[in-house]
């Protein structure tokens, strides 16, 4: 918050969180307002729009009209978006994020449980890709191990690790790829 809440909403990118599950995995459609991840970094969430608190199925073409600057999709979901990219790519072509290459992993902190450490974590990424001069020390991969083994503990060290080689690391990605 601290990092961030001096910066006025007109100088901040807009950003949306796709692809993420709730009650089963979603397309790019399932989304949050109110993402804590976001709310922890002043973001400007385009759903917060909606007067909406949680997880919300939107309408395609309203992503289309918000056209965000920054998107992050759940890694977790990706198998749901590459299958509508294959029936849609106009759809993802025609969005901002995707034609400027802004388009990142937040990888989903609610599974069966609300994992605290995966959300600091989310926060932060988010943070150095939306608001990259406010969050230029922080490394990703040596917060991501302080803080998962400062919240789990020791055997928690090679968490981040793992996480990335499943496939659940913080990173670009490119849609139709």
């Amino acid at each position: 918050n601290n990092r961030t809440k001096d910066i006025p909403d007109d100088q901040k990118p807009t950003v949306f969180s796709g692809a993420v599950s709730f009650r089963g995995g979603h397309g790019i459609e399932g989304t949050y307002a109110q993402f804590p991840p976001f709310v922890a970094i002043n973001a400007k969430n385009v759903v917060d729009e909606t007067g909406k608190d949680g997880s919300l199925i939107i309408d395609k073409e309203k992503i289309l009209t918000w056209n965000p600057d920054i998107i992050f999709l759940d890694p977790n979901n990706m198998h749901l978006v590459r299958d509508d990219y294959k029936d849609n790519p106009d759809f993802y072509h025609s969005l901002k994020a995707v034609q400027d290459g802004k388009v990142y992993t937040q990888i989903a902190y609610n599974w069966y449980t609300t994992n605290v450490e995966t959300a600091v974590v989310d926060a932060y990424y988010a943070g150095k890709i939306i608001f990259p001069d406010a969050f230029d020390d922080i490394d990703i991969e040596n917060l991501a191990v302080d803080v998962y083994t400062t919240l789990l503990g020791e055997e928690a060290e090679g968490y981040y690790d793992e996480l990335v080689k499943g496939g659940l690391g913080w990173q670009q990605i490119k849609i139709g790829e």
